[in-house]
């Protein structure tokens, strides 16, 4: 039988007499009234009509329009039900089905027929009739919408590349795969690049992103995202848009980092690759015969999650040649760099790090190594909560369409919620108020899970509703072993003793 998503139906009365009755419901933990307020703002601010625009090259008919598909796909999304190849739910209300686009009478013939509303199988294939063309145009009119409202600030950003695994079958589209030497063993998978704007206050943006066997270079990956924004959005924008681009030292590469600058107009901050290069020893050669001057800053870092202080010695040079080698070691000098140079203690020993920009590193050396530092928040915040919160590792099918088609969805959801987040912020009064004229299914007026049972119903509780609830079925339950115990007692010939015995054991619960 092919998996789908179920309409249910909300009766609080059903699944109130289910769990006092000790019947086997499904209680799961919901953002269902900030998500409902998600499609609101995604509609009035027309970011759901660029997501569910995205024109798909029909064959056969899916038998429901394309926006409705999508629609479906965005609420599923939000709703963080599950993977695609998982059964989910549909919560059937009014508004939220009108929001998708669904006509009630197929809704009611679904549920007559006690089928899904709509198979995750056609979910898939609509998926991979969008070419990828198509879901670049949707993200990169989204990114053109953000910053004609001013939603991206500053201009300092990071890249950085994601490996998407395949762990079973090698039969996905377009896939690469590479040596893992810790494992021993091949990767199959994709490499997914993205593009963030990060600020001081640590708001997150993707503004760029880019897909590619997993052996592809990332280098490769992060020049097609100029390319995309330069295509969708106007030439000289990434120089526009991009002030400062940190990147870590797998970016390395002297032509390429020559390229960003004077190809593309963008100031980097990197860390040398590795000891060995030959900028490294220019480095130290400068050290020598200049002796320049270090200032000791405390910085605070943590260490096994707790926070402490450490001092580190730090100095910037300006104006050191960054250079190439030709596979004949021929020298060819691409121009001047500025590097700063910290020392700090690792592990109780000494140790050399080698930044390298196109920033004046003399003037403010601790911003070049700030914006080194701060190049891990696209790992611990941005790419991390797309794993674990939007499920970013699980693929939409095996097509390069319907892969790309979902992570771009999902991109443009996050940056979604986190502008309603920052709109926000320091109003969660006004939410709160906002939310509860919606009525009892905001979670923020008190309602946080929805529990599912009797096959197609559901209720929206709060979490202390629930717990009258299971209260209820435990008093009823130890009611119900009370009057078999009494039945026991009083059909036998028992003694006044164990009647006295069993009113204590009453008492003491």
């Amino acid at each position: 039988m092919r998996e789908a998503i179920k309409v249910w139906i909300r009766n609080e009365k059903q699944i109130e007499e289910a769990i006092i009755n000790g019947e086997k419901v499904e209680v799961v933990e919901s953002d269902f009234g900030a998500n409902e307020f998600v499609i609101d703002f995604l509609k009035e601010e027309s970011l759901w009509d660029i997501i569910t625009g995205m024109l798909p090259k029909m064959g056969k008919d899916n038998g429901y329009p394309s926006k409705v598909i999508l629609g479906t796909l965005i609420m599923k999304e939000l709703l963080c039900i599950g993977k695609l190849s998982g059964a989910g739910k549909i919560i059937r209300d009014g508004k939220l089905v009108s929001d998708i686009g669904f006509n009630i009478e197929r809704i009611k013939k679904a549920e007559k027929e006690g089928k899904g509303i709509i198979d995750l199988g056609t979910l898939r294939n609509h998926l991979k009739k969008i070419p990828q063309a198509e879901s670049d145009k949707a993200f990169y009119n989204h990114l053109k919408l953000l910053r004609d409202k001013r939603w991206i600030r500053g201009y300092e950003y990071v890249a950085d590349g994601v490996k998407l695994e395949v762990p079973y079958g090698k039969t996905f589209e377009g896939m690469g795969k590479v040596w893992d030497k810790k494992e021993g063993r091949y990767i199959y998978g994709y490499k997914l690049e993205l593009l963030m704007n990060v600020t001081t206050t640590g708001r997150l943006r993707f503004v760029g992103c880019a897909l590619g066997p997993i052996n592809t270079d990332e280098r490769a990956l992060l020049i097609r995202i100029f390319e995309a924004i330069e295509k969708h959005l106007g030439k000289g924008k990434v120089k526009e848009i991009i002030e400062s681009l940190t990147l870590d030292r797998g970016y390395w590469g002297g032509h390429f980092l020559w390229k960003l600058k004077n190809g593309w107009g963008v100031d980097f901050v990197t860390l040398v690759r590795d000891d060995d290069l030959d900028f490294v020893k220019h480095v130290e050669c400068y050290l020598r015969g200049v002796e320049p001057t270090f200032k000791e800053r405390w910085i605070t870092v943590k260490r096994r999650g707790k926070r402490e202080k450490k001092k580190i010695r730090i100095c910037g040079v300006n104006g050191l040649y960054l250079r190439r080698y030709s596979k004949d070691g021929k020298k060819d000098d691409l121009g001047k760099v500025n590097a700063v140079v910290v020392y700090d203690k690792k592990d109780g020993r000494e140790r050399r790090r080698i930044y390298v920009t196109t920033l004046d590193a003399e003037a403010d050396p601790f911003r070049i190594y700030k914006l080194y530092k701060d190049r891990w928040t696209i790992e611990n915040q941005g790419i991390r909560y797309l794993s674990q919160r939007w499920n970013l590792r699980d693929l939409a099918g095996r097509s390069l369409n319907s892969i790309q088609a979902r992570i771009w969805c999902i991109l443009m959801l996050y940056n979604a919620v986190k502008i309603l987040e920052m709109k926000y912020e320091g109003k969660m009064e006004k939410l709160k108020d906002e939310m509860r004229e919606k009525g009892e299914r905001s979670y923020l007026s008190g309602c946080a899970l929805i529990i599912y049972g009797r096959e197609k119903y559901y209720g929206i509780f709060s979490g202390v509703g629930y717990g009258k609830l299971t209260a209820s079925f435990a008093a009823k339950k130890r009611g119900r072993e009370i009057a078999k115990e009494l039945e026991k007692l009083l059909a036998g010939k028992v003694s006044k003793k164990k009647i006295t015995e069993l009113v204590r054991r009453l008492k003491e619960e």
